[in-house]
């Protein structure tokens, strides 16, 4: 454990390999004894907070609840294991932990007791934009499309490195807005690996207990139990509509005819194109580029998960459009 101020300044150092170990006296001191003003958000299972070092230095602390020991317990390693394993540009850095029990004296039938408390908490690099949930706008505002595709190539490569970066493939299980956080940067990095298996040769399983939230799972997974890389291929395509076309265009693609669909999207894409890019900007290239994402987000839905595109199959489908973005006369996708 860290005894003084200044050996906090290792923190992160070491590149995320070896996390630092922490007393729940310095998470303590960096977020104000975790007062509501350092609060970043809060989960199903915890909740984080700003940490913040006298010489600025920041991270993100997430401190899990105490009322479900045995649950807490396993999500907790769980989530350290997953997580000691990645190295990735777009997956949260863990820079620390807190696994400690303290002994509390307290009042009990008019006698004085010890009990045991348990803390539990993970650091991660301190991501200045929060979540990609508070940057989700149609197509006529928020960000512009150059950040939005920054986002969901950031978002494939990180998966693409939990599915294809390992022997034994890691599912994500949980991939939604909340979980996709953002540096200052605008770089996307995965967190919230509490839900994540990792699973060997034989890559498609039944669960008699499907987790995650509501919107972002397959029919599949949450019916029959069936859990496989395309439970996460499904959920990224859900992300990928409302990053395209912001937080009801999941809900919109559900209700609309597919191609009548497409054509709103192209169509006030375009119109937005037209007020912004430069006349020597490659419109139709970028057109082109805000369909084909599109399409790929549908096809990420598709009800029969072998219908579904693999990662790898996304991504050289995106690399194909950023071709069209660079040479938009040399190369036209139809």
């Amino acid at each position: 454990s860290l005894t003084s101020r200044d050996s906090w300044a290792t923190i992160g150092s070491n590149g995320g390999t070896e996390p630092t170990n922490l007393t729940i006296r310095i998470l303590q001191d960096i977020t104000d004894n975790f007062s509501e003003e350092r609060s970043l958000g809060q989960g199903a299972y915890g909740k984080v907070y700003k940490g913040v070092h006298e010489n600025g230095e920041k991270i993100a602390v997430k401190l899990l609840h105490n009322n479900m020991q045995v649950i807490d317990d396993k999500l907790f390693k769980q989530e350290f294991t997953n997580l000691m394993m990645l190295n990735h540009e777009n997956i949260i850095r863990l820079v620390g932990y807190c696994y400690e029990t303290q002994h509390q004296h307290m009042e009990f039938q008019g006698k004085i007791i010890f009990g045991e408390m348990i803390y539990k908490a993970l650091c991660f690099e301190y991501m200045h934009k929060g979540s990609l949930q508070k940057h989700l706008y149609e197509e006529t505002q928020g960000l512009d499309w150059d950040k939005r595709y920054k986002i969901i190539k950031g978002t494939c490569e990180g998966l693409k490195y939990l599915h294809e970066g390992f022997k034994e493939p890691i599912y994500h299980l949980d991939l939604k807005p909340e979980n996709i956080l953002l540096d200052e940067y605008m770089m996307p990095k995965l967190a919230d690996f509490g839900l994540s298996k990792l699973f060997g040769e034989e890559q498609t399983r039944v669960t008699q207990s499907p987790l995650g939230t509501i919107g972002y799972m397959p029919h599949e997974y949450l019916f029959k139990g069936i859990v496989s890389k395309k439970v996460d291929i499904f959920s990224l395509g859900v992300v990928m509509i409302k990053i395209i076309t912001g937080p009801k265009g999941h809900s919109r693609s559900a209700e609309m005819p597919y191609e009548e669909f497409l054509d709103e999207v192209q169509e006030n894409w375009r119109n937005r194109f037209q007020a912004t890019l430069s006349s020597s900007q490659p419109l139709e290239g970028y057109c082109q580029q805000v369909n084909i994402c599109t399409k790929i987000a549908l096809s990420c839905m598709e009800t029969d998960r072998h219908k579904r595109p693999t990662i790898l199959d996304i991504i050289d489908k995106l690399n194909e459009t950023e071709t069209m973005i660079d040479e938009p006369c040399v190369r036209i996708y139809r």
